[in-house]
């Protein structure tokens, strides 16, 4: 698939949309009931063990290298009372546009927001990647970007889950390619908001999936983006899945490839590759009850892109799985990413 036409694309939305409010979730006994717009997996026992542990430090070695900090008392109260309103005071999340940007010949679709403050103004820009295809209503994590002054994008690049052909387009062989996709964007985005030839700081994150695709975006596309935080994410994807789960390496070798049969594959995708290209200020956050990433491989990533005087840090939590949505652990995390993007940037936290 090399293109997505607005009308195919926006009626994918609406089917996502849809079937994902008719979801039941299924939660463990003892967790309280997850926020509106919760991943449908966050409380799943399958996204909750224990992180990957291959190198000569033990868990509880990394924990003590990169430990768990707490996060500004104020922002998060702050957060924690947005959270709590549900959006019932103030949605400006629930208002967005649908626009697309070219890759060559392949139209990405994009979900842009604007806060009013930044109607006519230069302000940051956040670029969140996740594997979803949703469209503009109200949620959680836009409205806090908004409401502490920054644009908020959601591009649908190939790999998302828009319909089949779509999520397929980045599989095995393809990715390579499909991941200029996260370059493109970050072009366009910076030529899109830039006013009376004043171009804007432009930030990416992303959890999971889209940590991956933050870590890209920093490394094998530096430059692209300004400064990037990762949550969740694989920063060697040969070595993750050397080392992972037989049932776990299996089920993911036709997306990402064969540790065994395509290890060139699997590390021209990987951020390890390219930490060299490293530019601006990157930060990690991984939970040490994550079976979906590697403690380790983080450990290496961030000592090698140090050693090179990079920018980059890590803090492992080790009481989170692999989706954080419940409303402590929300507000945890988004403290020290406004804080991370505000200190990078010499700005401080503002949230309307």
């Amino acid at each position: 698939m090399k293109t997505l036409t607005a009308s195919a694309w926006l009626g994918a939305l609406l089917g996502l949309w849809i079937s994902g409010c008719a979801h039941t979730e299924v939660q463990r006994p003892t967790a309280p009931a997850p926020v509106l717009g919760a991943h449908p997996d966050a409380n799943s026992p399958g996204y909750v063990g224990s992180a990957l542990v291959t190198g000569d430090s033990s868990a509880q070695e990394l924990y003590a290298a990169w430990p768990r900090r707490e996060p500004d008392p104020g922002i998060a109260a702050r957060l924690a009372e947005i959270l709590a309103d549900g959006g019932k005071t103030l949605r400006w999340s629930a208002s967005g546009s649908v626009e697309s940007f070219q890759n060559g010949d392949v139209t990405i679709p994009l979900v842009i927001r604007i806060p009013p403050p930044c109607q006519d103004t230069v302000c940051p820009v956040i670029v969140f990647y996740n594997g979803a295809c949703n469209g503009p209503q109200y949620h959680w994590r836009p409205e806090l970007f908004l409401r502490a002054g920054y644009i908020f994008v959601e591009p649908h690049i190939r790999g998302n889950r828009c319909n089949e052909a779509w999520a397929d387009a980045d599989n095995g062989p393809k990715k390579p390619e499909a991941q200029t996709d996260i370059e493109a964007c970050g072009r366009y985005v910076r030529t899109r908001f830039t006013r009376d030839g004043r171009a804007p700081k432009v930030g990416i994150l992303g959890w999971s999936y889209g940590g991956n695709q933050t870590l890209l975006g920093m490394t094998r596309f530096a430059g692209a983006y300004d400064a990037g935080f990762a949550l969740s994410a694989k920063t060697d994807l040969y070595s993750f899945f050397k080392n992972a789960p037989e049932d776990l390496r299996k089920a993911r070798a036709r997306e990402y490839g064969d540790p065994n049969t395509e290890p060139e594959l699997l590390r021209a995708i990987s951020p390890i590759t390219y930490v060299d290209r490293l530019q601006g200020p990157l930060a990690l956050m991984l939970g040490g009850r994550d079976p979906k990433v590697s403690l380790s491989d983080a450990d290496v990533f961030v000592r090698r892109a140090r050693a090179r005087h990079q920018e980059v840090s890590l803090m492992i939590v080790p009481e989170h799985g692999h989706l954080t949505e419940q409303p402590h652990e929300i507000v945890f995390e988004h403290a020290h990413v406004l804080q991370f993007f505000a200190d990078a940037w010499g700005r401080p936290v503002v949230l309307h």
